[in-house]
């Protein structure tokens, strides 16, 4: 759950490109992919000593972009990004076959069009392709997505594609943004007892008012453009457009409900929130709660704290700035209730 053009939604592909990406995210081809680099990467990559991973997950629009860049700048994280692409899931594989053909794309805004710009090799939301070819028909149907725990021959399959990935980047810990974690944190604490699970938030009616926003501009980006469609959908990124499918947990609405409208979203906001407040013990031993507007509002303390939690050195965080504020109409009252109820947990957690 989660997106970004050449990048973003194959914005930037040429033909043969896009031909080659319809051909290697087949899920036949992605899992001879993983086998064959696990094969001949695999066990130099688990012999590497690995410090704890930090996992960013929560509802989109929350900042976790700017969070993961953050993380990742202090140089102590590897995270996929789009220059693995069409193999995510053969990093080591693909950087040798393609080293001589190495391209570079200028920096460039992403699809969501909110600022934020990035090339092949800025960190992004590419993991939910191994779930999506190890656990896709457990959790993937055609109206939703659902709560799961991975099988444990998935969570050893993912222990390995971290350290492959840690391998292809030669950096000591992992890093990932995958807002579609939120589905299975029991087995990511399970593959990773030690790991630092960051959750981001925002006001609630500002947080709906942007997802609602960039759930049309994907709906008319897909309309436009096909290919940028199926893109997001082999990404398993199913939060907004037109692939969108909600979570199926209690309190969301229903696959039948109008996307169009502010109480939708405000309600995928709550029950996301709410399932991640309810987190068992193991889970919530690994949690930290990001409260987004007070981070942007007073940065050296919200920095100081997340670099507290994962354990690492990262940078004042001047360049954080509030998102803008949306103007927001419609909301019946008992749905904004329950988000403000959810709200005011979340601020308690964070603090």
């Amino acid at each position: 759950m989660s997106s970004s053009d050449g990048g973003s939604g194959g914005g930037g592909y040429s033909r043969a490109d896009r031909l080659l990406h319809r051909l290697a995210m087949n899920p036949a081809v992605l899992d001879l992919s993983f086998d064959l680099e696990r094969s001949r990467y695999g066990a130099n990559a688990r012999a590497r000593d690995g410090g704890a991973p930090v996992f960013v997950a929560g509802v989109a629009r929350a900042g976790t972009t700017v969070l993961l860049r953050l993380l990742h700048d202090s140089g102590q994280f590897a995270s996929l990004t789009y220059r693995d692409m069409p193999f995510p899931l053969a990093p080591n594989s693909w950087q040798k076959m393609s080293r001589r053909s190495r391209r570079d794309l200028a920096a460039q805004e992403r699809g969501h069009g909110d600022g934020i710009v990035h090339d092949l090799d800025s960190p992004e939301a590419i993991e939910e392709v191994f779930w999506r070819t190890t656990e896709g028909k457990r959790y993937i149907t055609r109206t939703h997505l659902h709560p799961h725990a991975p099988l444990p021959d998935s969570v050893d399959a993912f222990r390995d594609l971290v350290a492959l990935v840690r391998r292809r980047y030669d950096r000591p810990r992992y890093l990932s943004k995958n807002n579609a974690n939120v589905l299975r944190l029991g087995g990511i604490v399970a593959a990773f007892p030690d790991a630092v699970l960051v959750h981001p938030f925002r006001d609630p009616l500002q947080q709906a008012a942007s997802l609602l926003n960039q759930h049309r501009r994907a709906v008319e980006l897909g309309r436009a453009d096909p290919f940028r469609a199926s893109y997001m959908r082999w990404l398993g990124h199913y939060e907004f457009g037109r692939s969108h499918r909600p979570p199926l947990i209690p309190g969301a609405p229903a696959a039948s409900e109008p996307t169009d409208r502010i109480d939708y979203w405000l309600a995928i906001w709550g029950a996301v929130y709410r399932l991640l407040l309810d987190q068992p013990g193991a889970v919530g031993a690994r949690q930290i709660f990001v409260d987004y507007d007070a981070l942007c509002a007073k940065p050296a303390a919200g920095v100081a704290r997340i670099a507290a939690a994962a354990a690492v050195q990262l940078g004042s965080g001047d360049g954080l700035r509030p998102p803008p504020v949306h103007a927001v109409e419609g909301a019946s009252g008992d749905v904004l209730a329950e988000a403000r109820a959810v709200h005011r947990q979340l601020v308690t957690r964070a603090n």
